[in-house]
């Protein structure tokens, strides 16, 4: 499974007009949640030197209490405009055991990244508004794909997308959330 993800910068008073936007295109709210990500730094190389990610998320479902755990492995980017990667998702049913392994086999864990995610959804493409603690407001649109020769066209759909709402490919930022937290704490 391929995630191409782009990603913009979106400010606080901004968020109500974005919303009525994409309920005008036939977005629909899905579901509000709070994302707690633990990332993990490899065993065997540095995930931020191969561009590679590996993290444990809590996702607290805020419309109906329902707690879930995955485990994401993602890798490299494969372009300079999105955030596409490959990305392997498992869900687990017990989020510190599997860190507890995690950390028993070697790998260290850094600060979690902490946020809350409102999920707008039209087909196959999803835009999330996300409130991410000490980093700020982001939106990002994501479509999932099976493989690699349909990423192109996917972008493509994704920055038309981002026209029609008034987002300027200047705004686009492929820097992860941790990434951005590190570079605001420095």
């Amino acid at each position: 499974m391929i995630e191409v993800e782009l990603k913009a910068k979106l400010e606080k008073d901004d968020i109500p007009n974005f919303i009525h936007k994409l309920e005008d295109l036939g977005f629909e709210r899905v579901v509000k949640k709070e994302e707690v990500d633990t990332y993990f730094n490899g065993i065997d190389r540095d995930f931020r030197e191969t561009d590679e990610a590996l993290r444990i998320r809590k996702s607290l479902n805020l419309d109906n209490g329902n707690v879930k755990y995955y485990i994401t492995y993602k890798g490299p980017k494969m372009d300079n405009i999105s955030k596409t990667r490959e990305e392997i998702e498992v869900q687990v049913s017990d989020g510190e055991h599997t860190k507890k392994i995690f950390e028993k086999l070697g790998f260290k864990s850094v600060k979690p990244i902490a946020k809350i995610r409102e999920i707008y959804k039209r087909g196959k493409i999803e835009i999330s508004i996300d409130k991410v603690e000490d980093v700020g407001i982001y939106i990002e649109f994501e479509k999932i794909v099976e493989s690699e020769s349909e990423k192109s066209d996917a972008v493509d759909e994704l920055l038309n997308l981002m026209k029609s709402l008034n987002i300027s490919k200047d705004n686009l930022v492929k820097t992860s959330y941790l990434e951005l937290r590190d570079n605001y704490e420095k």
